[in-house]
């Protein structure tokens, strides 16, 4: 059992190096790195103890420029335990690393410390350590040259398919913009061809419902709107006979409107009227008679504009 404890011991301490110093007041440091030798840039944890008597205060050191020696400070953290019987132990770890190849020596590191209440700091210093930094590279072999800067390409080295197939992509792509951008837009529609289209609307959707007061309300609605967009008149928002007495009172409509064609309109409207309002049934003939009459009077007053 002891040559086993032995035999563990030996090998640890072959991985990593510790170096141990003491004071005559109880107090000891400790500094220990986990490995020896590393390669270039790996990180090495490099461990300061300190154990001391309860009632004493201890001070470890600042490092400058975040470097212990030739090392590069990456990480640390700090650790405090307390041991039976009174004593203390205070750790602080660093995590550091060097990318110079070589050995190379962690330098005594000072803790301070005093007696609580006393004003004058005693110190106590640990010993060296060394770490040896080796290339990542097997032993005896040098690193690859570094290859010459290329000069431009010739002639016979340029892939002129691909050259040219990027060339007519990009001349492809840029004609689409070209057309899309250039491409005239619709023409705005006449205010007799938008009535027209809602006209056939209109009876589209009845032969589909056979809703016949609906096919009446929305034939009479295209006509209204229409004569709104052709002559600025607000003709949704009246009644058949304040829209036909707008239409005698209007000089300028009564110019535009012939006889007939106010007798048309206002044959028209009454045939709307007669189904929306009095609940009045018309036959087939009749309804086919209402949108005639409502295409009559758009096509006859599309000159008016």
């Amino acid at each position: 059992m002891k040559l086993r404890i032995f035999l563990a011991v030996s090998f640890i301490l072959l991985l990593s190096q510790c170096a141990v110093a003491a004071a005559d007041d109880g107090v000891s440091v400790q500094a220990l790195v986990d490995r020896a030798t590393i390669h270039i840039g790996d990180r090495v944890k490099l461990t300061i103890d300190a154990n001391y008597r309860a009632g004493t205060e201890i001070k470890f050191p600042d490092f400058k420029d975040s470097k212990i020696g030739e090392f590069e400070i990456k990480d640390s953290g700090k650790v405090l335990k307390r041991r039976l019987f009174g004593g203390v132990l205070q750790r602080r770890w660093y995590i550091v690393t060097s990318y110079v190849l070589g050995k190379h020596q962690v330098p005594e590191i000072e803790v301070k410390y005093r007696t609580k209440g006393s004003g004058d700091w005693k110190s106590v210093k640990t010993g060296l350590l060394s770490v040896t930094v080796e290339s990542i590279l097997p032993k005896g072999k040098l690193p690859p040259d570094i290859k010459d800067v290329k000069g431009p390409l010739r002639y016979f080295e340029i892939n002129w398919l691909l050259m040219i197939g990027v060339v007519l992509l990009v001349v492809f792509i840029a004609a689409i913009v070209f057309y899309k951008l250039r491409k005239s837009p619709e023409p705005i529609k006449l205010p007799h061809e938008t009535a027209l289209e809602e006209l056939e609307a209109v009876r589209g959707n009845f032969l589909r419902n056979s809703d016949v007061k609906e096919y009446y309300a929305g034939i009479s609605d295209c006509v209204r709107r229409y004569i709104e967009r052709l002559f600025k008149l607000r003709a949704p928002e009246m009644t058949t006979e304040e829209f036909l007495g707008s239409l005698r009172e209007s000089a300028a409509l009564s110019m535009i409107l012939s006889l007939d064609q106010k007798d048309l309109l206002k044959e028209f409207l009454n045939a709307c009227d007669l189904v929306k309002f009095a609940r009045y049934n018309p036959v087939k003939g009749e309804m086919e008679s209402i949108f005639l009459l409502a295409k009559k009077f758009i096509e006859e007053t599309k000159g008016a504009s």
